[in-house]
């Protein structure tokens, strides 16, 4: 097991104690000791779930009248994230439903000892979960606490990862005079310092990252400003993570420096609560006791109704009374152990350490209705106000605090959209429900962004390595949200293939892109795209014929056309890509095997699928200038491309260090940042030497 645990809580929920007895016996001989319940009926396994935290609940569901949904959503009303195991005498195909409702596995009954197995590796697999729950919410409150100390420092000081800026402090901004946090995008490491050093300080960079080193680096520089005005500054090197990966942290000697480890006051200033960043450590503390508890606890979102009009109306000063007076009220209502914060603006935390849904039920409906009886006295007059709450119940299972903090503002949001005035429980989501919902808001977000025009395309050149070339561009779409925040494919492809819009996306790009290409084709008749299709376009047989429709329509020669399917997708899909690949032949188009390289033996592909171009994975460019082993991947691919007719390209080329490299293993074309950002403007001028 991966965690020590005296015995392992088992649920049956059966109307076979016999069977249950003897399942017990078997996980007993495999050396683990059971502590065993039985609930024969809804009211048995709701009464269970409220007082006791198990390891596995096991559904035996001959003759019963609960089913697999009903035991999930008794657990998700319980707050609790346990695996269910299924015995059943249905057949293989009725069992489906039982996965899709969230079991862990459904097999036939009998021969116990298959049972007692996986009994033993939910256990397992759950125990594990719960410590990778435990250990990102550790991780992420180091990194939350850090960052704060980061930003709240008096010191110029800015993350950098790969050579680019994540985010810096108001106090770099003033130092180095950016006017804005979005302007922040605009610079690189090197855009900092004066260009003579610029390599000198990245090999400063790469150097501790290889190193791994811990602590602090320290050099004078040559220091340059947004406007160009250059002064001598030292510059102190550390390391940092940030979503779990390792960054490099720059910080500014300036002769005011502070102790930026000086901690903020817990209280918040205008209510007298505690503030968000001390609800965030007593919920790390509530995560890990409740590892022990018996009882989950719950984490409460209160937001005062219509509170910008009531801002606007009352002014600043009435306002802050306002909200004053709703925190007394928060507190009368959850009083210690219960921690009460204010989040900020309008809204509140409550986190109450252990909880029944039956007693919040009360708590939050009496809460709710003296809000609305609760005369508010302020400077002048008074006034009445509401409050609409999100809850969620959950024990150390619960996904990472963003996650907790997430869930319960979705509860919020559904009772701000119904009016307000009310509260509203969120079911705990296990990742695998949690990313189906974030699915299908991707979906919902993508189609939108079609249906307002806020779709865009961009291109980045594709570089041959040896001379002057034609022009080739990689084609990528970026969504434009209604607030005017950017997302890469990274961000929502994944999620438009899972949900089914991923031949949609691929279509858009498609048609939009050659209309771009015929255009370009008029000023350079040798320009060529690299265009992406996805599994949802090899599945749908009609993409081909589609696509040379398309092509004859605008006028552009299929020749000048490249379709990049990845190598992962192609090896799932090999019978749909075979079929693909020879039409896109036929058609006198080329293919691209994107992401190529990670097989036992990657060039077996090409004996399925022809294609004219193998785009290697980014994953061996990452660190090839220190590591030998991906240099000599990227050679033996580039060779054994070669003998078979193939161009090698090498995408992520990120700095002048590793084109050096690439050039001298002979990879025929690159992209990258370094070469050239993506833009809507397809302004490379392919003639110049890189």
């Amino acid at each position: 097991m991966s965690q020590n645990i005296e015995s392992i809580n088992v649920l049956f929920v059966t109307r076979e104690p016999e069977l249950a007895e003897r399942l017990i016996s078997c996980v007993r001989m495999r050396g683990r000791t059971v502590r065993a319940y039985q609930a024969a009926d809804r009211a048995e396994l709701e009464e269970r779930l409220l007082s006791h935290r198990f390891h596995i609940i096991v559904l035996i569901d001959s003759g019963m009248d609960v089913g697999t949904h009903d035991v999930i959503g008794a657990l998700q009303n319980s707050g609790r994230l346990t695996p269910v195991l299924v015995m059943t005498d249905r057949p293989e195909d009725e069992r489906v439903a039982d996965y899709e409702a969230g079991a862990f596995a459904a097999i036939s009954r009998g021969p116990d000892d298959v049972a007692a197995i996986l009994i033993l590796k939910a256990v397992e697999f759950h125990l594990c979960c719960t410590q990778m729950h435990r250990l990102q919410s550790t991780l992420q409150a180091a990194e939350r606490r850090h960052l704060r100390l980061l930003q709240e420092s008096p010191e110029p000081n800015a993350c950098f990862r790969h050579g680019k800026i994540l985010n810096a402090n108001d106090a770099w901004r003033e130092y180095f005079k950016i006017d804005t946090s979005e302007d922040l995008s605009d610079y690189g490491l090197g855009d900092f310092v004066i260009p003579q050093q610029q390599d000198t300080l990245q090999q400063l960079v790469e150097t501790r990252a290889i190193q791994n080193d811990s602590g602090e680096t320290r050099q004078t520089f040559s220091l340059r400003t947004a406007h160009g005005r250059s002064f001598e500054g030292d510059l102190v090197l550390t390391g940092a993570s940030i979503d779990g990966e390792a960054c490099a942290v720059l910080r500014v000697v300036t002769s005011a420096e502070n102790d930026a480890s000086e901690q903020l006051s817990a209280i918040d200033p205008v209510t007298g609560l505690h503030n968000r960043q001390h609800l965030f450590q007593t919920l790390e503390g509530v995560l890990a006791a409740s590892a022990r508890a018996e009882l989950p606890f719950a984490l409460i979102e209160a937001s005062v109704d219509d509170f910008e009009r009531l801002q606007a109306t009352l002014g600043t000063g009435s306002s802050d009374i306002l909200l004053t007076d709703i925190g007394l009220l928060l507190r009368e209502h959850f009083p210690p152990p219960a921690t009460v914060a204010r989040l900020g603006n309008e809204d509140f935390g409550i986190l109450v350490p252990s909880a029944r849904r039956t007693e919040l039920d009360q708590r939050l409906a009496a809460l709710v209705r003296a809000a609305t009886a609760r005369e508010i006295n302020l400077d002048k007059g008074s006034t009445v106000v509401s409050l609409s709450c999100g809850a969620i119940i959950a024990d150390d299972s619960a996904p990472t605090i963003e996650g907790l903090l997430d869930q319960a503002a979705r509860a919020l949001d559904g009772i701000r959209q119904a009016g307000g005035n009310g509260y509203a429980f969120q079911h705990i989501l296990s990742d695998a429900h949690a990313r189906a919902e974030s699915d299908q808001q991707w979906k919902a977000r993508i189609e939108d962004a079609i249906a307002h025009q806020r779709l865009r395309l961009v291109y980045q050149p594709v570089v041959n390595l040896h001379g002057g070339d034609f022009p080739r561009f990689s084609v990528f779409m970026r969504v434009t949200g209604p607030d005017g925040e950017v997302y890469d494919p990274s961000d929502f492809l994944p999620a438009a293939e899972r949900t089914g819009l991923a031949a949609t996306i691929d279509r858009w790009i498609i048609s939009h892109a050659i209309q771009a290409l015929a255009a370009r084709l008029k000023s350079d008749s040798r320009t060529t795209f690299f265009l992406k299709l996805t599994r949802g376009s090899l599945l749908d047989g009609s993409v081909v014929v589609w696509l040379q429709k398309f092509l004859h329509k605008q006028r552009v020669p299929a020749s000048r056309v490249v379709v990049e399917i990845k190598e992962a997708t192609i090896i799932t899909n090999l019978k749909s890509a075979i079929g693909t690949a020879r039409g896109l032949k036929a058609m006198n188009a080329s293919l691209c095997i994107d992401d190529f390289g990670n097989g036992l033996n990657p060039f077996h592909i090409l004996r399925h699928v022809d294609a004219d171009y193998i785009k290697l994975d980014g994953a061996f460019v990452r660190d090839v200038v220190s590591n030998e082993s991906s240099q000599k991947a990227i050679r033996r691919f580039t060779e054994g491309g070669h003998a078979k007719g193939k161009q090698i390209v090498v995408p992520m080329v990120e700095d002048a260090a590793t084109l050096a490299v690439l050039f001298s293993l002979n990879v025929n074309l690159v992209q990258g940042y370094f070469v050239h950002p993506p833009s809507e403007q397809m302004d490379f001028d392919f003639t110049q030497v890189i």
